[in-house]
């Protein structure tokens, strides 16, 4: 079971050459990673969040829903009022 030795670096593991892929680096100098940030980001974080919101909303507005809904039912059960329901409710069956 493995137990070879050492194969190599990860990506070097000393088998076949691989033909016909491609890499491309950026070197770190070239790259300006905030060059434009607060002019041209914003305006796109919100477009990009705009045309995503038929997406997120129902997903949001459920876990709003049942969170919401646990809540009140939480407080009602400890309250007397549910406590006296649950009472009756032991007693019918």
């Amino acid at each position: 079971m493995g137990g070879h030795g050492y194969s190599g670096w990860w990506g070097r593991m000393g088998g076949p050459k691989h033909r016909g892929i491609v890499t491309y680096q950026l070197s770190p100098y070239e790259m300006k990673t905030n060059a434009h940030l607060i002019s041209k980001g914003t305006h796109n974080f919100f477009r990009r969040t705009s045309s995503q919101l038929g997406y997120i909303l129902p997903g949001i507005f459920l876990f709003w829903a049942v969170t919401h809904f646990g809540k009140k039912r939480h407080e009602w059960l400890n309250s007397k009022a549910g406590h006296a329901a649950q009472h009756e409710h032991e007693h019918e069956h």
